[in-house]
């Protein structure tokens, strides 16, 4: 026998002589990966961001840009039957007094001082940003750049809930906080369907409830390693990027199914012989499969695209995140589980023959 044979045998049965000790590991590694989550930014991600900086033509574009660009904006749009009524144009302008007093907006569009609101027609038309058919006012307000962008945004999405008037709101800013605001919900929607989609194919191939959970528990924990090694390493996650956590599951799930799938197909009654012969039928392969996928991705870090670079980055993680738990957790597990289910059942057993035998 090998020394790599002999070291995966002894693996093995460190996992059928001590599977408390190894799940007790996993459960402190996954509460210590577990607090990186918190580390982890979502960013809102724009079309010139994704863009690689080497590029002559953008880094000339994004020199032209900071000069002649100095500030986002956020449009307000005042919807009335006459936004020139005095009533309108007298909240309008205790709106924008309010909205300029936030950090960051520098400037605004709206003209007008309060004893300008019985102006006549022409010359409101002269201050003011307002449709042909007086139905709409425009109010664009200019935010530095450097800020805080969704901070902003949110304290003016608090200000204009509480005008009487009736408002919406538009610009970059505006749309990528409510895309953001849409994807998330979306994307844990989805997670959610493809979970128990998954949940629902696995229980009908192993014909097994308990068999049919384990592969999920280990996506989720692969799942938490994945997301607290990157919080750890900086690694900050795009609104675009949400859905790695999906791709990570169908992908991490293989490992845990084959090795259930392996340790079923084990007929010895003896538990530790049971997962020692699992383990050595599935450690090469395993790792073997996460080191073809795991270089795979990380040669999306070659492109130029940003987007690519973060989820190759991410998806390498996952890989050996996923590789990890089902060579340290999920054998523990196993071997737990088969305990408690063997004892429980002659358990049951001896009382079912105890009720009988008093019979």
């Amino acid at each position: 026998m090998s020394s790599y044979d002999k070291l995966i045998k002894n693996f093995a049965e460190m996992h059928g002589k001590d599977p408390k000790k190894l799940l007790i590991l996993s459960f402190i590694i996954t509460i210590i990966l577990g607090a990186g989550i918190s580390l982890i930014k979502i960013e809102q991600g724009d079309d010139m961001s994704q863009l690689p900086k080497d590029i002559d033509e953008i880094q000339v574009f994004m020199r032209m840009e900071d000069k002649f660009e100095r500030y986002n904006s956020i449009i307000i749009v005042i919807n009335s039957e006459n936004v020139f009524s005095p009533d309108v144009l007298r909240e309008a302008y205790i709106l924008n007094q309010e909205l300029l007093n936030i950090y960051g907006i520098v400037d605004s569009s709206f003209d007008l001082r309060l004893e300008d609101i019985y102006l006549p027609q022409e010359e409101l038309k002269n201050k003011l940003e307002v449709s042909d058919s007086l139905g709409y006012m425009l109010i664009r307000l200019s935010v530095m750049k450097g800020v805080d962008d969704i901070r902003i945004y949110d304290d003016v999405k608090e200000i204009i809930s509480k005008t009487k008037l009736t408002v919406n709101t538009g610009g970059n800013i505006a749309m990528n906080r409510e895309l953001t605001n849409i994807i998330l919900p979306e994307m844990s929607k989805i997670s959610t369907f493809g979970m128990i989609g998954v949940l629902l194919c696995v229980i009908i191939t192993f014909r097994s409830i308990r068999y049919g959970i384990m592969p999920l528990i280990c996506v989720g924990v692969g799942i938490v390693w994945m997301m607290g090694i990157s919080g750890f390493a900086g690694i900050s996650l795009s609104s675009e990027l949400v859905g790695v956590v999906s791709m990570m599951a169908g992908i991490g799930i293989d490992f845990a199914i084959q090795t259930i799938n392996r340790y079923n197909q084990e007929r010895t009654p003896i538990i530790v012989e049971k997962i020692v012969k699992t383990l050595e039928g599935v450690v090469e392969p395993i790792i073997v499969s996460s080191i073809v996928a795991g270089f795979g991705f990380i040669a999306m870090l070659a492109g130029s695209l940003s987007i690519l670079d973060t989820m190759g980055k991410m998806l390498f993680i996952g890989v050996f995140s996923c590789m990890g738990v089902t060579l340290i957790f999920l054998p523990s597990l196993l071997v737990i589980q088969e305990k408690v289910f063997q004892d429980t059942k002659n358990l049951i057993k001896k009382r079912m023959e105890a009720y009988y035998e008093k019979d």
